[in-house]
């Protein structure tokens, strides 16, 4: 069947170029030069982005502290794209960052809820192919940038509602196109399989704009689904993992079938990129200082049940940043952990966020509330609760609290599970100052009991950097044991410690 269309679409590839996820040093198939390596590009090919570019690896990091552009954009250059469009962790690095990457970028930028005089951004564009198709694009990306994002970073730049956004710049191209493209930086909030909703926020509405739009084709990303050849209300649908470890290609027949398909990175050589590779290679096996033990991560359930000392150090640290009472911190899906001589390798790719630290002021109902979303992690049968699987994996949703005691019993019912909360053994009274990382402080991933806090103060050194000052300043570390928590499971017989 012949092709009127072929489009490559990658996503989420969080500053990972390069055939290597950091933690190891053996290649892995992986990062955006072995995605671009299988592109075949002619006059009827269109190659795609759909954002979180700047963010999210040691190599983005490195580049970033030194205040310098990465070679993102030469990358993206190097593989040909055509249109690209923001997302949400685009704008962690600020206004300049991404200015930087935008003016070094050869494709077009399509983002029609992102307004900047700064920023060169389109709404969306018609390209027309080689045998005459006229294809209408058009980018957008979840408003949830306004509420995770740090005001600073948003300087000069308005982001609005996507779907309006959508549907206005969906209709300027009325009649002057034959096919047309969504790329969306969001996902969905339903199962696409038996429509059950999964979330009842407005960070992904990617069914919703299938329901109310008539894109032919809607590329997504934000949940880093492995998702191909799916269908939601007449459009196509698609959306790659993240990290650079598979593209999607899709392939528009002539007689209107759509068909997309997954496929996965090779390891491939990095020709005119073996500069950047030396340098942040040598940077990461740097020595930063001495843990008492080794920290390594364990089975998520498990450090989930009893405590990490990973968690402990990292809370050890906001502790003494910011003088706090109590301090809650979450892993990432994907950790590397620590050595017992720790390089920059090991702080960077255990803490792979780019959060700052907020203070709060608390009181028992708020860490309550809070500890009652922990809680929720847990089936009775001790595996993950869904809400923490779907619609997107968000075992950082679960936190580790220092400074406080607490028991949960899961033959409780969701939300009545802490049967135990004190502070040095004795019941909380009062006001207390709890730390954590901005991106918890905006009430997300189930803790809106912290939206209505008072702020104390903020720390806005990046954590990453925090750690590595930490260890300028204590060259030898002993992790203290500072999580105080249990797990356990009441019946008749008694309660039985999980």
């Amino acid at each position: 069947m012949a092709n009127r269309l072929t489009i490559y679409f990658t996503s989420d590839t969080h500053g990972y170029l390069f055939p290597t996820d950091y933690a190891a040093a053996q290649p892995k198939p992986m990062g955006l030069l072995g995605e671009i390596a299988q592109f075949r590009k002619d006059e009827n090919t269109l190659i795609l982005d759909g954002g979180d570019t700047l963010q999210g690896s040691p190599l983005s990091y490195y580049y970033h502290l030194r205040g310098l552009p990465g070679p993102a954009a030469r990358a993206l250059n190097l593989g040909k794209y055509d249109f690209v469009t923001l997302g949400n962790h685009d704008f962690n690095y600020g206004p300049q960052a991404l200015k930087a990457y935008l003016c070094a970028l050869d494709a077009r930028c399509l983002c029609a809820n992102v307004a900047a005089e700064a920023l060169t951004i389109a709404p969306c564009a018609v390209k027309t192919m080689g045998n005459g198709l006229r294809v209408g694009i058009v980018g957008i990306v979840t408003d949830w940038v306004n509420r995770w994002e740090k005001p600073a970073n948003l300087e000069g730049i308005r982001v609005t509602e996507p779907l309006e956004a959508a549907r206005a710049a969906l209709e300027s191209m009325r009649g002057k196109v034959d096919f047309t493209i969504g790329i969306y930086h969001g996902g969905y909030e339903k199962d696409l399989q038996t429509g059950r909703l999964l979330s009842d926020t407005d960070e992904n509405i990617a069914c919703r704009i299938c329901e109310e739009l008539d894109f032919d084709l809607l590329l997504t990303g934000h949940q880093h689904l492995k998702l191909e050849n799916a269908v939601w209300h007449g459009t196509h649908l698609a959306q790659t993992p993240a990290n650079g470890t598979h593209f999607i290609r899709v392939d528009v027949h002539e007689n209107g079938a759509i068909e997309s398909s997954l496929h996965p990175a090779i390891i491939t050589d990095t020709p005119g990129f073996e500069k950047e590779e030396a340098e942040v290679n040598a940077w990461l096996d740097s020595p930063v200082g001495c843990l008492d033990r080794p920290l390594w991560p364990e089975d998520k359930i498990q450090m989930a049940l009893h405590g990490t000392p990973i968690a402990d150090f990292f809370n050890q640290v906001q502790l003494e940043a910011t003088g706090a009472d109590i301090s809650c911190t979450s892993l990432a899906n994907d950790v590397r952990g620590f050595a017992q001589q720790v390089t920059v390798r090991d702080v960077v790719a255990t803490y792979v966020y780019p959060n700052t630290l907020v203070v709060l002021e608390v009181d028992e109902s708020v860490l309550r509330a809070a500890l009652e979303r922990c809680a929720a992690y847990f089936n009775e049968d001790l595996t993950v609760a869904r809400d923490f699987l779907e619609p997107k994996v968000a075992h950082y949703n679960y936190d580790f609290f220092a400074g406080i005691e607490y028991t949960f019993d899961l033959a409780k019912p969701v939300g009545h599970r802490v049967v135990s909360l004190t502070r040095g053994g004795k019941p909380l009274a009062g006001k207390y100052t709890l730390v954590m990382n901005n991106y918890r402080a905006t009430g997300v991933g189930g803790y809106d009991a912290y939206c209505a806090c008072p702020h104390v103060r903020e720390v806005l050194t990046e954590m990453s950097e925090l750690i590595l000052d930490y260890f300028e300043k204590h060259k030898q570390v002993t992790v203290q044991p500072l999580s105080a928590f249990r797990v356990i499971r009441s019946g008749p017989e008694g309660e039985k410690i999980l």
